[in-house]
C-alpha cells in the first residue's frame, strides 16, 4: 500500500507502510471519544442528583458538559473518516486518487458522444478495484 494522503495533524504520511496502523488510531480514539461521552453523561446524572440534596458541583458540570459536546463533535467526524477509510479499502482507492481522479488517465474513461452531443464526457473507472472480498484482503495483508 502506498502513499494515501499527507495528515498535517500527525505530521505523516498515511498510507506508507502504516494505512492499517491509521486505522487501529482511529478506532483507539472513536473508543476513547464515545467512553468518554458515556461516563460524562454519568457523570451529570449524579451531579444532578447531588445539586438536588445540596452539593456545589454547578462548575465540575459545567466543564464537564462543555467538554462532552466537544467529544460529541468529535465522534460524528470520527465515524465519517472512519467510514471513509473503510470505504476507499474495500474499493482499493487512495484518498488523493479519488480526490485527483482527473489528473490520472488510469482513472478516466472517455465516453463518445452521441448524435446531437458535440463534447467527449470524462467518466470515473477504478481500474484497480478487484472486489470488496480481494481489496480487504490485499489491505490487511499489505506489507508497504
Amino acid at each position: 500500500m502506498g502513499f494515501d494522503h499527507h495528515c498535517p495533524a500527525f505530521g505523516n504520511c498515511i498510507g506508507q507502510n502504516n494505512h492499517a496502523f491509521f486505522m487501529v488510531l482511529l478506532v483507539g480514539f472513536l473508543i476513547s471519544e464515545v467512553s468518554y461521552v458515556t461516563f460524562a453523561f454519568q457523570f451529570n446524572g449524579k451531579s444532578q442528583t447531588l445539586s438536588e440534596i445540596g452539593e456545589k458541583v454547578n462548575i465540575s458540570r459545567s466543564l464537564v458538559l462543555s467538554t462532552m459536546s466537544f467529544s460529541l463533535i468529535q465522534v460524528l467526524w470520527q465515524v465519517i473518516f472512519i467510514m471513509w477509510h473503510v470505504h476507499c479499502a474495500c474499493f482499493n482507492i487512495k484518498t488523493d486518487e479519488w480526490i485527483n481522479w482527473r489528473k490520472y488517465p488510469e482513472f478516466q474513461i472517455k465516453i463518445i458522444p452521441q448524435a446531437g452531443q458535440h463534447e467527449t464526457a470524462t467518466r470515473f473507472i477504478n481500474p484497480y478495484n478487484k472486489g470488496v472480498l480481494r481489496n480487504l484482503k490485499e489491505f490487511l495483508t499489505a506489507k508497504g
